[in-house]
């Protein structure tokens, strides 16, 4: 292949690169933030179960990332923007319908599934908290994983990239204040990212991504002056 092919990939590729090293160490700020709480390690277990319980609503929220990575791009080969725009906006309406349900599902299981996770009573109590602000996290992941998985579809890579090194610069600087002192600090921390996450890529769907509504077209009005 030509240079010139290759140039897009390799600069989306970086892109991507560059965001996974991000995230990686926005998430492990936050297990050192939470394993560093207390000398008995409870603390750093219950942020570990509650990150485990939370995960499995995520493992369902990738299902949306990777279905609007693939129909988008595929429904606008086929009708064009139009088209994929319609399906970008289904599957937005579906990712969060999806997350109220992950929400509801993980604040009501609680009771039985952390159990299973621990025996300690301590731990249990420690793990409340945070799990149930995680379940609220679900409401905006809806958003986050429907758009990235639009914007990944779109090749819109250094705009993902930028949009979760601020994502990650926000929760940062929350575990860095004295919000980060607590466990339930750590967990707003996080939600914290998620809903910058999913203003932004809502943002970008919107009003700056090759898909973005006419009306809000950015520039639009210089174009229909010329």
């Amino acid at each position: 292949p030509k240079w010139e092919a290759l140039v897009p990939l390799i600069q989306g590729g970086l892109a991507m690169l560059l965001r996974q090293a991000t995230l990686n160490v926005a998430f492990v700020s936050a297990a050192r933030r939470a394993q560093g709480m207390d000398a008995s390690g409870v603390a750093g277990a219950a942020y570990g179960i509650t990150m485990q319980i939370y995960s499995l609503g995520v493992v369902a929220q990738l299902g949306v990332q990777g279905t609007a990575a693939a129909l988008v791009p595929s429904a606008r080969a086929i009708g064009g923007d139009d088209a994929a725009r319609n399906v970008a906006d289904r599957i937005f309406g579906w990712g969060m319908i999806l997350g109220v349900l992950l929400a509801l599902v993980q604040w009501t299981i609680l009771p039985v599934v952390t159990p299973l996770f621990s025996p300690l009573e301590e731990i249990r109590e420690a793990v409340k908290g945070p799990a149930r602000i995680s379940s609220i996290i679900h409401l905006v992941n809806g958003l986050v994983f429907a758009g990235e998985g639009t914007m990944l579809g779109l090749g819109s890579f250094r705009d993902l990239a930028l949009i979760t090194a601020m994502g990650v610069a926000v929760m940062v600087g929350c575990l860095a204040s004295p919000l980060g002192g607590s466990l339930n600090g750590v967990l707003i921390s996080l939600a914290a990212f998620n809903f910058v996450q999913g203003v932004a890529v809502t943002i970008h769907h919107v009003r700056v991504s090759p898909l973005r509504r006419r009306g809000f077209a950015l520039l639009s009005g210089r174009k229909n002056n010329k």
